[in-house]
């Protein structure tokens, strides 16, 4: 058996992904409830797919698993939140969905190759 690309058909060769209406169902829920956690699990029951077949078709629409996705939009609110205001960081931690600030720091160098203090000052708009 040979090694299928993840997000392809191994019969047809197309890219799975999912429908218009689960994109926006899932994007909806996401937006609304990133805030707090939010597991692959209940992003499937929420679309009517098993946990493989909505992280393949997940994966084929927006070309991340569902947890990097995750976290990247958390990060994206977090820079967001950094940019237009002056609240703790620990405050926007929370506001972003993570658990903590030290758990939000970690994740934010990682994925954007600085200290999220230190983006803050490089990046802050003039409030």
């Amino acid at each position: 058996m040979g090694i299928v690309d993840k997000g392809r058909d191994a019969v047809g060769g197309r890219t799975l992904a999912l429908t218009p209406w689960q994109e926006r169902k899932v994007l909806r829920y996401v937006e609304e409830h990133l805030g707090r956690p939010i597991r692959t699990p209940e992003l499937a029951s929420l679309v009517g797919l098993s946990i493989s077949q909505f992280s393949r078709r997940f994966r084929g629409s927006f070309g991340l698993p569902p947890c990097e996705y995750m976290i990247r939009t958390r990060l994206d609110r977090a820079k967001a939140l950094m940019r237009q205001s002056r609240a703790p960081l620990c405050e926007i931690a929370l506001d972003s969905g993570f658990c903590d600030q030290a758990h939000m720091s970690r994740l934010f160098h990682a994925f954007v190759g600085d200290t999220p203090r230190r983006w803050r000052r490089e990046n802050m708009i003039a409030i």
